[in-house]
């Protein structure tokens, strides 16, 4: 397929694949590869899987990053948010970005031909760094944490926890500008680390951001266990308060947000002190709901140990038209850890009784 390649070309040392400014100046765009590893996981007769409807896992896949090839581009991990780019035969492009402030494209398989496709080794990956409005590269942890992508009309809207922010980020012949994103009010008391962290587009063209936990504040535990979102126009200037909350049962919190159709999709994650791993639960919630400011969510599964655990923060949703079921995607942030790894799971969800007839096409 044209750009992003499964079985990719570029398996040179990422020096050679990088393009820089300068022989001192920070590497902007990089072009490398990575191997894919398919991974034997199954969801039948395993404990750990909780689920309401049916759930298939299609695959698990892990990408190399520096961890496991020192190769590879030191960059290139931490992976948060997902979203699908295009679909094109066996194989499907996703975004995604780095919490050391990264834009990151990748290719993996498409899981509508999947077990009759050939299984990839590897893939191209395009990581590109986010710079501010005078195109400076991002320093320091206080502005380089990118967690939330949202795809716009002419690129993406970003959103950053720390300095928690908004910027968009606007394709040119040349790469991208940045600019100012919409302005939005209600950080007061959010954790450095568990704010911006979800951003989505809504299908009327809004955009709806959820924090990962609500503020910290002495006295009122309860505080945190709501996240705040809020719904704003990509273009406005007037600033935004939260519209609502998302009740985040126990010690989970949100770590990304889809919308597909009339259900808002939350991804969510709790780190269990017992047995040092992060659960993750999914679950869907009204759009209704959600615009009315008070969202009704269902939990639609639930992974746990013994299962492949990890710390996953990334969420793509789209619609099988082959059966009518919903294809999840969720993306583990490896921390730059070699204890860690970056994962993607594809799963199938609740496929109707009969099948849709409707054909492949792209998102966009």
């Amino acid at each position: 397929m044209r750009g992003l390649k499964l079985l990719a070309f570029c398996f040179l040392s990422s020096t050679a694949c990088a393009q820089a400014t300068g022989p001192s100046a920070p590497v902007l765009n990089q072009t490398f590869s990575t191997r894919i590893s398919s991974l034997t996981v199954s969801t039948e007769n395993l404990t750990g899987i909780s689920k309401s409807g049916s759930a298939d896992l299609i695959y698990a896949l892990r990408l190399d990053t520096q961890r496991q090839n020192p190769s590879m581009p030191e960059e290139f991990g931490g992976l948060s948010s997902l979203n699908v780019r295009t679909i094109e035969d066996d194989t499907i492009v996703f975004d995604a970005l780095t919490d050391q402030g990264h834009l990151a494209r990748f290719a993996a398989p498409n899981p509508m031909t999947w077990g009759t496709a050939a299984r990839p080794v590897a893939s191209e990956v395009q990581l590109t760094t986010l710079t501010d409005a005078a195109d400076n590269p991002l320093r320091g942890a206080n502005q380089i944490d990118s967690e939330g992508l949202a795809p716009t009309d002419t690129g993406f809207l970003i959103s950053f926890e720390r300095n928690h922010r908004l910027i968009e980020l606007i394709k040119t012949d040349k790469g991208y500008t940045t600019k100012a994103g919409p302005s939005l009010s209600g950080y007061e008391g959010l954790e450095p680390n568990g704010g911006m962290e979800a951003l989505t587009r809504l299908p009327n063209g809004q955009y709806l951001a959820s924090a990962e936990y609500g503020p910290d504040r002495p006295g009122d535990p309860a505080a945190k266990l709501q996240a705040p979102y809020w719904i704003f126009d990509q273009n406005s200037k007037a600033v935004t308060a939260p519209l609502g909350s998302f009740e985040n049962q126990g010690r989970f919190g949100i770590t990304d947000i889809r919308v597909l159709d009339d259900e808002v999709w939350v991804l969510k994650r709790s780190y269990d002190t017992t047995t040092k791993v992060n659960l993750s639960r999914l679950e869907t919630c009204s759009l209704s709901s959600v615009l009315s400011g008070k969202p009704v969510c269902t939990l639609k599964l639930a992974l746990s140990p013994p299962f492949m655990m990890d710390n996953y923060e990334g969420l793509a949703v789209m619609k099988d038209p082959q059966s009518g079921a919903r294809l999840v995607f969720i993306l583990s942030d490896d921390n730059f850890s070699a204890d860690q790894g970056t994962y993607l799971l594809a799963f199938r969800l609740d496929a109707p009784a009969s099948p849709a007839t409707s054909s492949p096409g792209a998102t966009p």
